[in-house]
C-alpha cells in the first residue's frame, strides 16, 4: 500500500491548475505539502511509514526555511476548496465545479468514510457524466485517521467497482505508490467521470493514555467559506 502522502503528493505534483476538492485527512496533508514548496515540489514521496514520516519531515522544514510560504501552510494553495466540515459532500461539491467549470480539470480527493456517507453522489456524479471530473477516494479504512483510526463499518468495500456499476466512464483501484504516480497524469487524461480508489496506509494513530487535543485554530471554522470566496477569484483572474 502507498501511505498518505504518496497519494495526495502525486496530485498536488501534477494537478497543474486543475481546481481541487479535498476531505479532511488529505487537506491537512496538503497543508503540509503544499504550503511547503508550492504544489509538493521536493516533498519525497517514499512508501511505507517512514516514507510518511520523511516526506512530512521535510515540508515542515521547508515550510520554516522559506517564511513565503509559512501561510501558505495555514490555509489552501490556489484553486483549492476543502468540503470540511461538509463531510460526505466532497462528490457533490467537484461536481458543481466540474459543471460550472467545464475548460477546467477538477480533482476530488475525497475519503472512504466520508464517501459511504453520500455514496449516492457516485450516482448522481454518473448520471451528470462530467467529462473534466477526476474523483479519487484515499481508502485507508479508518476514520479520524491520524488521531483515533475509527474503523469504517465494511472491511473491504468496492469503491471503484460500485463506481463502475453507478455508470463512471472509468474506474479501477491503484495500491502501488509509483504505479499511482505513473497512473495520474493518463487519468487526468481521460474523458470522464473517472475513479480511483487508492489503498492507503492508515496515518498511526494520536490517541493513548494522557494524549490531550490541540485546540483547532479558528479558521478552521471558517474556512470553507474564505476557500470559496478565494476560488472565486482565481477562477475570476483565470477567466480575465
Amino acid at each position: 500500500m502507498m501511505n498518505l502522502v504518496q497519494a495526495c503528493g502525486v496530485v498536488a505534483k501534477g494537478r497543474g491548475e486543475a481546481i481541487l476538492v479535498a476531505t479532511m485527512a488529505s487537506m491537512f496533508i496538503l497543508d503540509r505539502i503544499e504550503g511547503a514548496d508550492g504544489g509538493a515540489t521536493g516533498v519525497p514521496l517514499v512508501s511505507g511509514k517512514a516514507g510518511l514520516v520523511l516526506g512530512l519531515g521535510v515540508a515542515k522544514l521547508k515550510t520554516v526555511l522559506k517564511p513565503a510560504h509559512a501561510q501558505a501552510a495555514k490555509g489552501s494553495a490556489a484553486g483549492r476548496i476543502n468540503s470540511v466540515p461538509l463531510m460526505g459532500g466532497a462528490a457533490c461539491l467537484a461536481l458543481g465545479l466540474a459543471l460550472a467549470q467545464p475548460q477546467k480539470k477538477v480533482i476530488v480527493l475525497d475519503g472512504d468514510a466520508s464517501l459511504l456517507l453520500e455514496l449516492g453522489g457516485l450516482a448522481t456524479v454518473a448520471a451528470q457524466r462530467p467529462p473534466n471530473l477526476l474523483h479519487c477516494v484515499v481508502h485507508n479504512g479508518t476514520q479520524f485517521t491520524g488521531l483515533d483510526n475509527m474503523h469504517i463499518p465494511t472491511d473491504d468495500f468496492q469503491f471503484a467497482e460500485v463506481a463502475r456499476k453507478a455508470g463512471y466512464a472509468h474506474a479501477e483501484r491503484i495500491q502501488d505508490g509509483a504505479k499511482w504516480a505513473e497512473r495520474f497524469p493518463q487519468l487526468l487524461a481521460m474523458q470522464g467521470p473517472v475513479f480511483v480508489e487508492l489503498m492507503v496506509e492508515p496515518v498511526p494513530k494520536q490517541t493513548k493514555d494522557g494524549f490531550e487535543q490541540a485546540e483547532l485554530p479558528e479558521n478552521q471554522y471558517t474556512r470553507m467559506g474564505d476557500e470559496a470566496l478565494a476560488l472565486q477569484n482565481w477562477l475570476a483572474q483565470e477567466a480575465a
